[in-house]
């Protein structure tokens, strides 16, 4: 990056920006945003009390808030209509000098600030959690903690501008909530919080499998980086599954604050204030994919020291990042590049270069980066353990186009989402370089915009892969790329191809949508975790023990298909490891119509090999295209569900924490499900 000296400073624009002209207008925007939260809570909560059944007492009181909220909307819209008149330019005045009525009182700020930073998580996650449940409600408790922590904020520091303190305030609550949000779920729950929770306990567990199983298993085909970072805790004796919640955790965390901080970082705006801002927004933006942890590895070492001036050094590290890329991801493979390329092109001006000069540097990268890439995936390949084509799933898997469209499953769509996240980042990206056209030349805005579509395509092409298509984690290379594009380029932190320089301003619209989008992701996430009563968990405990230790009395196997964590965390079940058909990568297989696999599947299942069988509810219905993730159920249904009951009969079903343990038939025949699959796989071989 280049050196402070390069760039224009942050002059007094951005804090006139943060401080109103007109506060009257301002007062006005906020009142029209609060009337539109109150009539929506109002409705929603509404909605609530005739959806479900509740007893009188509580539907009572929700009725009373109900009429709560209309009558505060109606003196919102009295106080909005008043701003009009001479009274409302008084009220003006005597809000804006509550900050400096509180400046006596000290002590009664940090305390009012501390409050409202940890009571949104606390009301959400615990206390208020049911009622909390729609975005409206959720949105104007959030708003009011915003408007109460700014004016504590503002008495405390009174250097900071008015719309920055609520700014601030805004992506800290909802920095802070969303961490809540994830150390929530570190629990002692002894069975998987969601359909794959634990498995990835599980797939971290084999790179130390000799140690815990007392054999040796090739670690996972599917996002080894990932079950990298999540087996270190099984180096440690007696670790509980509380503790590897919290060190997913942490590392998660952890890699999300350090991208975020070294991202500010390199924009060197020499504001502390302003830094944290960045930094604070870049980290909300990241989980909006969300971007997991292993992937943000790549983006921590480009971001942290890449340097478009030394060659050599960027070299090194597009290597050290492509071959970590090159073993978690496929549609990874070029990003560690391409994001250095990328810097490379705002921190460097073409000048009086050739083409063929100026680009010579990113070429290489590019070249290198993607060589690596393979390479390392291709090493990982031949020394795993596994047969090669299990690591070619992703180009066999169905792809699902109408998922970029509102449906079921993601009811935007991935199309509309993308659009949501990444318009007002566009937009800053469009408008500044078209304001500062002449310090780009048309090589750099070419390059820039073509990195950006390239990613964007390849997200959405990944992103109706049939297994995904709920949320935007497959177009996490695009938002990483767009994130680092917007903050360099919003803040003018690129060389310029030219001396003559425009104003640097800053529009208010602008800043607060960009912040408006990842802190509304942020808060209309998550919820209160739900966890059955203890004395059904427990009960339901008991009952596994009794089944699959009495079924391996006498030494047969036992298949966990899921819940297989519980061979390490459970000291009641003392059973070896069967690594075949884990429930994750037996799902990619299905979906891959693998039949080297599947054949392997049926044939343990005709010869009964298993004495008994863990796994979710087995259910072999097809779902129709109105229902979600009809198309997963379906295949799962048709290449396992249906062979896997024509050998084996459900003997213990656990609704309440989703197990099921199935035995063998007995005067089993042929199964036509297997034979019809079998057909259907051998056309597909050939």
């Amino acid at each position: 990056m280049g050196k402070m000296s390069d760039y224009l400073p942050l002059n007094d624009d951005f804090e006139k920006m943060l401080e109103p002209r007109n506060p009257r207008w301002d007062l006005r925007w906020l009142l029209a945003i609060f009337f539109v939260l109150l009539l929506g809570s109002a409705y929603q909560i509404a909605q609530q009390v005739l959806a479900v059944g509740v007893n009188f007492t509580p539907r009572a009181q929700r009725w009373l808030m109900v009429i709560g909220l209309v009558g505060a909307a109606l003196f919102d819209l009295g106080i909005l209509a008043a701003t009009w008149t001479t009274w409302g330019k008084e009220l003006t005045e005597r809000l804006l000098h509550i900050p400096e009525a509180l400046l006596r009182f000290r002590g009664l700020s940090w305390f009012i600030l501390t409050l409202v930073v940890i009571a949104f998580p606390i009301l959400v996650l615990g206390l208020m959690g049911d009622l909390l449940i729609d975005p409206f409600p959720r949105l104007l408790v959030f708003s009011v903690f915003v408007i109460i922590g700014a004016i504590s904020l503002k008495a405390l520091f009174p250097i900071i501008p008015s719309r920055g303190a609520g700014l601030g305030l805004g992506l800290i609550i909802a920095f802070v909530y969303h961490m809540a949000t994830l150390l929530v779920q570190v629990t002692d729950y002894p069975f998987s919080l969601s359909w794959s929770e634990t498995s990835r306990f599980y797939l971290g567990s084999l790179f130390a499998a000799e140690k815990i199983y007392g054999m040796q298993v090739p670690p996972s085909v599917l996002h080894p980086t990932r079950y990298l970072m999540q087996s270190l805790p099984f180096f440690v004796n007696d670790i509980p599954l509380w503790g590897h919640r919290l060190w997913q955790m942490i590392v998660w965390i952890i890699c999300a604050v350090w991208a975020a901080y070294l991202l500010a970082r390199r924009l060197k705006l020499n504001n502390k204030f302003i830094t944290a801002i960045i930094a604070l927004w870049a980290y909300l933006s990241l989980f909006q994919g969300p971007v997991y942890y292993h992937l943000l590895v790549p983006v921590i070492i480009i971001l942290g020291w890449f340097d478009p001036r030394k060659f050599w050094r960027n070299v090194f590290l597009v290597i050290l990042a492509s071959a970590w890329a090159g073993i978690s991801r496929v549609n990874w493979y070029p990003v560690p590049a391409m994001l250095a390329a990328v810097l490379y092109i705002l921190g460097k001006k073409q000048g009086d270069e050739s083409l063929w000069k100026y680009l010579i540097h990113p070429a290489i990268l590019g070249i290198v980066g993607v060589a690596v890439a393979f390479g390392s995936q291709t090493l990982y390949m031949l020394t795993s353990g596994h047969n090669s084509d299990l690591f070619t799933s992703s180009f066999s898997s169905d792809l699902l186009w109408y998922r970029l469209f509102p449906n079921v499953t993601y009811p935007l769509g991935i199309l509309f989402n993308v659009l949501l996240v990444s318009c007002p980042l566009l937009w800053v990206v469009a408008a500044r370089i078209w304001k500062d056209r002449q310090n780009w030349s048309a090589i750099r805005v070419i390059a820039l915009w073509a990195a950006i579509l390239v990613l964007l395509v390849g997200g959405l092409v990944v992103s109706v892969k049939i297994g995904g298509g709920s949320n935007l984690h497959n177009v996490d290379a695009y938002l990483v790329l767009l994130i680092v594009v917007v903050a360099h380029i919003y803040f003018r932190r690129f060389s310029f191809e030219s001396d003559q320089t425009t104003d640097q301003t800053f529009s208010w619209p602008m800043t607060l949508f960009l912040a408006a989008i990842p802190v509304y992701f942020a808060v209309v996430s998550g919820g209160a975790l739900e966890i059955p009563d203890s004395r059904i968990v427990a009960a339901s405990l008991d009952a596994v023990h009794q089944h699959v230790n009495y079924a391996a009395r006498d030494g047969e196997d036992i298949l966990f298909i899921s819940q297989r964590h519980l061979l390490h965390f459970d000291d009641q079940v003392e059973l070896p490891l069967i690594p075949e058909y884990e429930k994750v990568f037996f799902m990619e297989m299905t979906m891959a119509r693998n039949p080297t696999y599947l054949n392997d599947f049926y044939a343990d299942l005709q010869s009964q090999r298993f004495a008994a069988i863990v796994s979710d509810q087995v259910v072999d219905r097809y779902k129709d295209r109105d229902e979600s993730w009809s198309e997963e159920h379906n295949v799962w249904a048709q290449y396992v569900a249906k062979p896997l009951l024509c050998y084996y009969q459900p003997r213990l079903t656990l609704r309440v924490v989703q197990a099921q343990i199935l035995y063998p038939r007995t005067n089993v025949e042929n199964c036509p499900a297997i034979s019809e699959n079998q057909s259907i796989l051998a056309e597909i071989s050939q």
